[in-house]
């Protein structure tokens, strides 16, 4: 590379490496920083479902380096969940950034993790700095709010996030979906300029969510969890890491896992936090399902491979819906794979890459039954087509390592525009 380029990463929810689990903001930055790239993150002070603030003060912004990476965290209201706090911390997040944003060295180029409605206030920034401006599109909302039935597309509201989301695309020289479909959105919602929108096609790109296999491997055997469970080799371990919120479902893993008590050699462990955790662990004692065991509130992200090491089915769950329709990318998805061992999904996704790789069962399963006795063929396929399965797995993870991911967005970075004139993608 001919010069140093500055490249800020504005993410409102990437947290410190001790913190975060989602990783992909991270991964792009350490990457970024090993091909020559200065990187610096921008994201709230506040941490996504703990209740940690990291500005105790009145500061409205502090840096802080952990290791390798440098962070900017904005101070930003704390909440609790998806209400009015919420989207305070949201519009004090981004208009602070912008207000102290001339204390920084001057990027070359800015990703955006798009949040509708506040992001375009970035794209100001992007264009008074003559910035290279990318849009990561990870979550298509309010379209996720549709397809999860919360709301319907005509509801005036949508109609309005849908208009904002628009108008923050067309801002963008680059547009990054990490959902192989998110293209196919575009196109139907008749936003590309050869329908009559905005969007050039040509500037529309699809970079996955992933996993850093070299750390995956190396913190599976150095940072051990200890657990009487984990440890016992005896038993078949069902594993879900995640969420316990109405989206995640995990009440119909419940109803599965009641169907499988007779399996005496398998117990399903849940870790994870969420407003129906509390709800389900009640129902758990009510009803006598002795095979499901709540593990922690919150798991350290370097002790998530050695669990995943430990389990013989790992579970995606979900509120099908419609959930789906453009292709799934969550980030436990390909530590899943990673871990070497198949996966039950309860959606069926399109450009689903468990399908597709065959190392798995990905469907929306019609009642509790169809759902365990899925589990359960994964549970007792022969030994060979099991090995088989998770061969497939840890192969299919490495097509979606970070290493290579990052290599994708450096493509973009390095494409030269006039003065970035764009904002028009």
């Amino acid at each position: 590379m001919a010069e140093k380029k500055t490249v800020w990463l504005v993410n409102q929810y990437a947290m410190p490496p001790q913190y975060e689990s989602r990783l992909r903001t991270i991964k792009f930055a350490q990457y970024l920083q090993t091909k020559g790239y200065e990187v610096t993150i921008f994201a709230s002070s506040i941490m996504h479902n703990m209740d940690i603030d990291l500005i105790e003060g009145d500061e409205p912004y502090i840096e802080c380096d952990y290791d390798d990476l440098h962070f900017v965290h904005i101070k930003a209201k704390n909440y609790h969940n998806n209400g009015v706090n919420r989207i305070i911390s949201s519009f004090q997040f981004h208009w602070r950034m912008v207000k102290f944003a001339q204390k920084f060295k001057k990027p070359d180029v800015i990703v955006q993790t798009a949040l509708i409605p506040f992001g375009n206030v970035i794209s100001r920034l992007a264009k008074k700095t003559r910035a290279k401006y990318i849009v990561e599109v990870l979550d298509l909302w309010p379209n996720s709010l549709v397809e999860l039935g919360v709301a319907k597309a005509s509801n005036p509201v949508i109609k309005y996030l849908y208009h904002l989301e628009y108008k923050q695309y067309q801002h963008a020289d680059e547009l990054v979906f990490s959902q192989e479909g998110g293209p196919d959105y575009l196109s139907d919602r008749k936003w590309y300029k050869e329908q009559g929108g905005k969007l050039n096609r040509e500037h529309v790109n699809y970079i996955n969510n992933g996993v850093d296999l070299h750390d995956f491997d190396a913190f599976k055997s150095e940072h051990i969890l200890e657990d009487e469970d984990l440890r016992n080799d005896s038993i078949k371990k069902v594993i879900y890491i995640g969420s316990i919120r109405f989206a995640n479902n995990v009440g119909s893993l419940i109803d599965a896992a009641k169907r499988l008590q007779d399996l005496e050699n398998v117990k399903i462990l849940i870790y994870g936090n969420g407003d129906d955790r509390p709800m389900l662990e009640k129902r758990c004692k009510d009803e006598g399902i002795s095979n499901v065991v709540f593990k922690q509130n919150w798991i350290d992200p370097k002790y998530v491979p050695y669990v995943l090491s430990k389990s013989y089915v790992n579970v995606l769950n979900y509120n099908a819906g419609q959930f789906g329709t453009y292709g799934g990318s969550q980030s436990k998805m390909f530590q899943y794979m990673a871990s070497g061992h198949p996966i039950c999904c309860n959606l069926e996704m399109m450009y689903c890459p468990i399908q597709k790789n065959i190392i798995g069962i990905a469907k929306v399963f019609s009642d509790a039954d169809e759902y365990a006795g899925a589990i359960r063929r994964l549970l007792t396929m022969p030994k060979d087509e099991y090995e088989a399965m998770c061969q497939r797995a840890r192969k299919t993870a490495e097509a979606f390592d970070y290493q290579a991911l990052t290599n994708k967005l450096v493509e973009l970075n390095n494409y030269d525009y006039p003065q970035s004139k764009n904002r028009g993608c």
